[in-house]
């Protein structure tokens, strides 16, 4: 036999087992369970949705995709902060869990081993929201210990790799949040909150302090093409992400997310790249696009539109890749433990076994991710309310109730 079809024939015998197994996995989840989780569900979410609130909600065994729970699941919402998970799981799957993020110090001087930079320095950041002042002066170190003692020309702070729109959606859509909610973005951002000039003004004075002479001044510019690349700094692509999901940073949201705009579509990066990244790996994993609109990676705005499936298959793609799915897990808030669900579910039994991420705006609350289970295993939830008004106090003690059943579901 051909061995094409000796291969075709071992992926159909494979793909029948794993059916079969699936079938009888999930079979082995009697309908009384699941029909007992629906009443106790349908009591926390359904006096939500009766007093007029859009209540969305969808609940699934991670291993075999057996949909334990559905309430509205195809209605359009705004997620707020869950948008975040659609930058992580974007990111982890794109760029890898070993990916850093640099920023990266160059010359134009062919020959700077003599110890003088005759030309400029260029100081180049690459999208990393963690950049801080520490960094910079590290980065001034290690110039120095490269035995540059002169630059006779000046620091050149470069911020190419994003276009110059550096309050994102500020101001350009009616009753969407206000500018100062909106956070200063840009590929080269220090502290999160200052430009690329700042940054090179550190550098420079740093520089100085290490006893390196800096003849020049301090302008904003874009590195030339050949360049020589003197020392580089970077951050775990795990520690950025992590940071993200667990504090639920925007402005590490928003320029993961024009990163991966720069990364994969063009540069200087648009949101418009952004979006065409997330929609073309979204299309990957099945999801349709006319069922959502990304506009941009923090859920700041109001115009972001999501709904239960599309969170489903985002989930149960990170679960599958057991690889990934380590770091993505870790990287999301642990009820009880850190992050902003550090302070919610303690003392029940989904203290500790929530791991989620957290979504709040103006009459929007939401909560995705998954729950460790009676049987200790994994369910991908999702429960999202739009037009509360008021405090969101009472959605959230509804989500946690959600969370709290299903950490006491068992299947047997």
């Amino acid at each position: 036999m051909p061995k094409k079809q000796t291969g075709i024939l071992k992926a159909a015998l494979i793909f029948a087992v794993l059916f079969i197994y699936q079938f009888t996995y999930a079979q082995k989840i009697p309908q009384e369970k699941i029909d007992e989780l629906a009443l106790k569900l349908d009591a926390i979410c359904l006096p939500i949705k009766s007093a007029g609130i859009k209540v969305s909600c969808k609940v699934m065994h991670a291993d075999f995709n057996k949909v334990l729970y559905e309430l509205d699941p195809e209605l359009s919402m705004i997620p707020a902060s869950i948008t975040k998970i659609v930058v992580g799981v974007t990111a982890y799957a794109k760029l890898g869990a070993n990916y850093s993020i640099p920023t990266v110090i160059y010359t134009d001087d062919s020959n700077y081993k003599d110890g003088v930079i005759d030309g400029n320095l260029y100081l180049k950041g690459y999208g990393d929201p963690d950049l801080n002042s520490g960094d910079i002066q590290t980065l001034a170190d290690e110039i120095r210990k490269a035995g540059i003692t002169k630059i006779t020309g000046n620091i050149v702070a470069d911020e190419s790799y994003f276009d110059n729109v550096y309050k994102t959606l500020s101001g350009v859509y009616k009753s969407d949040t206000g500018p100062s909610y909106w956070p200063y973005v840009s590929a080269l951002c220090l502290d999160k909150s200052s430009g690329a000039t700042s940054a090179g003004n550190l550098l420079s004075s740093s520089l100085s302090g290490y006893g390196v002479e800096v003849q020049g001044t301090v302008i904003n510019g874009t590195t030339p093409e050949g360049a020589k690349e003197i020392v580089q700094l970077s951050h775990s692509l795990y520690d950025v992400l992590s940071y993200m999901l667990k504090e639920s940073d925007n402005h590490s949201a928003i320029t993961i997310f024009k990163m991966l705009g720069a990364k994969y579509k063009n540069t200087p990066a648009s949101l418009e790249d952004a979006q065409d990244v997330i929609n073309s790996f979204l299309s990957e994993l099945g999801v349709d696009r006319y069922s959502y609109e990304i506009l941009e990676g923090s859920g700041l705005t109001r115009y972001n539109k999501v709904n239960a499936e599309m969170y489903m298959k985002m989930l149960k793609y990170m679960y599958d890749d057991r690889f990934l799915f380590d770091y993505f897990l870790n990287s999301l808030t642990i009820a009880g433990k850190d992050g902003t669900l550090r302070k919610r579910m303690i003392g029940t039994e989904a203290e500790g076994n929530v791991y989620a991420k957290t979504g709040t705006l103006n009459s929007v609350s939401a909560l995705s991710g998954y729950v460790i289970d009676k049987d200790e295993e994994i369910l991908i939830f999702y429960i999202v309310m739009n037009g509360f008004g008021g405090n969101a106090s009472e959605m959230r003690a509804a989500q946690d109730d959600v969370c709290i059943t299903l950490s006491q579901f068992t299947r047997k």
